[in-house]
């Protein structure tokens, strides 16, 4: 505990130029999105970002490399590209971080 947290989290705000340090506007998600990724990945780092900054619920399934969750994941559904998004409300599902972002932006923001 302490001040480190704190401290190593600021400083990865300011690598990132602040982004998943902010809150906007939101309508919100009826159902929660299911959101596969790993957290030592980038690219589901950002999808990760914006989730947290548009407040949508969502369940995250961490699949790191060799686990036996990204097995599963590419059992269901033939692939174990991540990060990968599934959305109950829309029945959008879609790999690509950046593709992904748009995409939360364009449904959940509120401007």
């Amino acid at each position: 505990q302490g001040p480190l947290p704190v401290v190593t989290a600021g400083v990865g705000l300011l690598a990132r130029g602040g982004k998943g340090g902010r809150v906007e506007g939101s309508k919100g998600a009826e159902l929660a999105l299911e959101v596969w990724g790993y957290e030592g990945s980038p690219f589901s780092r950002v999808v990760r970002e914006a989730l947290s900054a548009l407040q949508i619920k969502h369940v995250w399934r961490s699949a790191a490399r060799g686990s036996p969750k990204k097995q599963a994941m590419f059992e269901e559904m033939g692939t174990a590209q991540l990060p990968f998004l599934k959305d109950p409300n829309t029945g959008v599902e879609m790999f690509e971080s950046a593709a992904i972002v748009d995409y939360l932006y364009k449904t959940y923001a509120s401007n």
